[in-house]
């Protein structure tokens, strides 16, 4: 009986060293010194992207989709076997905590690389587009903005931990995107040549039309990683206040 109970509070204890080293690579900040809140969320990207499995935390660079719908009113885009990289290189640019209305809102500056396969019919901006073959699409400089509900509760362990609610987010192309798509028009030189000048001169705009859900499935991806994190780890050991 007593092997057992020691057994058991060897364990816990390995547990609780294990969390706390797990989250020794923030650097615990005063919500009101922006410069220390993103100096230190700027180097925990990195880990986050590589993942932090003795948390149950997942890799974020590279993402991987079996299947994407990005399919517009006008157009069917389905996109499968997705890569997405670059995570890992995001730039944070602001991190902000209203404590008294519960929220956080963070700014990334991001370039994201996607390659895998698509599959789509129908009208892209102004021109009839149809194809199925590799697609690979760069956008450059996205501007994310996200503004998550965060709550606090008293975890397993009764201590403070932090819930993500909620979120919204938006996104802006601060830089020109490119796009790739091979086989459009099963091969057709002449309809394929129309379809890649719009690609080229368009890709903005195109990513503008078809970007949401593929920005939202990145994000969800994300902010499912930070809130594992925040379940994991006392409110405690991230901040100051």
């Amino acid at each position: 009986m007593c092997s057992k109970l020691l057994i058991a509070v060897c364990l816990l204890a390995y547990i609780s060293v294990a969390t706390a080293a797990s989250a020794s690579f923030i650097k615990k900040c005063k919500w009101e010194d922006s410069t220390c809140i993103k100096e230190s969320t700027q180097a925990a990207i990195p880990v986050f992207a590589a993942g932090i499995p003795e948390l149950g935390i997942e890799k974020l660079d590279p993402l991987h989709y079996d299947k994407l719908n990005a399919s517009s009113e006008t157009l069917i885009l389905l996109l499968e076997d997705i890569v997405i990289t670059g995570v890992k290189d995001c730039q944070a640019k602001k991190i902000q905590r209203d404590v008294p209305k519960e929220k956080l809102i963070v700014k990334a500056l991001c370039t994201v690389d996607l390659n895998g396969q698509y599959e789509m019919n129908g009208r892209l901006l102004f021109l009839p587009i149809q194809g199925k073959g590799k697609v690979h699409a760069v956008l450059r400089k996205v501007m994310i903005n996200v503004e998550g509900d965060v709550v606090e509760k008293k975890g397993k362990d009764g201590k403070v931990h932090w819930d993500i609610k909620s979120w919204k987010h938006t996104y802006e192309l601060k830089d020109k995107a490119s796009i790739e798509l091979e086989n459009l028009f099963q091969g057709n030189e002449v309809l394929g040549r129309a379809a890649r000048e719009l690609l080229d001169s368009s890709a903005n705009e195109v990513i503008g039309e078809v970007g949401p859900p593929i920005i939202k499935a990145l994000l969800t991806k994300v902010i499912k990683v930070v809130d594992r994190f925040f379940r994991e780890v006392p409110a405690e050991e991230l901040t100051l206040d």
